[in-house]
């Protein structure tokens, strides 16, 4: 097996393990067994446990990055109302965070750990740079995009988490109450709600 076979799978194994354990309790032991490796090579992939379980939260962040962007097109379809759109986009990364259990609790459990305020928050945040820049004309000058996307953000997570503990209902009632707290939330940062707010040669 090819060291970056071996590595996918060993990053596979940490989010079953930090998804269904924990962060605290994800053993080296408990993430091989998950991933079906031999203990040994998590040393031979990465420099030590933290690498891995920082490595894992990368290779998710940047799935959930290239998703989100994919998804920015649907801002500039200016026959649609511009709340329309707005829904369209929130409610296909909402499916994003839905569409996979572990990828989606590993991911807020590391999110909302010390380890991302110590190893990633200033990779998470270059990661974001090219959707920030997407958005900078659609919000007033004085507004924070920064802090506005990451607000989305924390309210999708605080609501998937519901959901993957069966605390709240997978349905479109939840999607559509999802989309509402974050639109109306935001919507006093938005330039001007009856104009396309975004250049259309901003999507290249």
């Amino acid at each position: 097996m090819q060291q970056y076979e071996l590595r996918q799978k060993l990053i596979e194994g940490t989010i079953k393990t930090i998804a269904r354990e924990g962060l605290d309790k994800a053993s080296t032991k408990q993430i091989a067994l998950a991933a079906a490796v031999n203990e040994v090579y998590i040393y031979r992939c990465f420099s030590d446990k933290e690498d891995m379980i920082n490595m894992t939260f990368s290779y998710l962040d940047d799935e959930l990055t290239v998703r989100v962007l994919y998804h920015v097109p649907v801002m500039y379809m200016q026959e649609l109302e511009y709340e329309t759109r707005c829904r369209l986009f929130i409610q296909e990364i909402w499916k994003c965070l839905l569409g996979n259990k572990d990828k989606c609790l590993a991911y807020i459990r590391y999110y909302y750990s010390p380890y991302f305020a110590k190893y990633s928050v200033t990779t998470h945040k270059q990661r974001y740079i090219p959707l920030l820049k997407k958005f900078e004309d659609a919000f007033k000058d004085e507004a924070n995009i920064w802090m506005i996307l990451n607000h989305i953000l924390n309210t999708m997570l605080d609501f998937a988490v519901k959901v993957h503990n069966d605390e709240i209902k997978n349905d479109d009632d939840t999607a559509e109450h999802v989309f509402r707290v974050i639109y109306h939330s935001v919507k006093q940062y938005f330039k001007n709600t009856e104009k396309n707010m975004l250049k259309t040669n901003d999507i290249e």
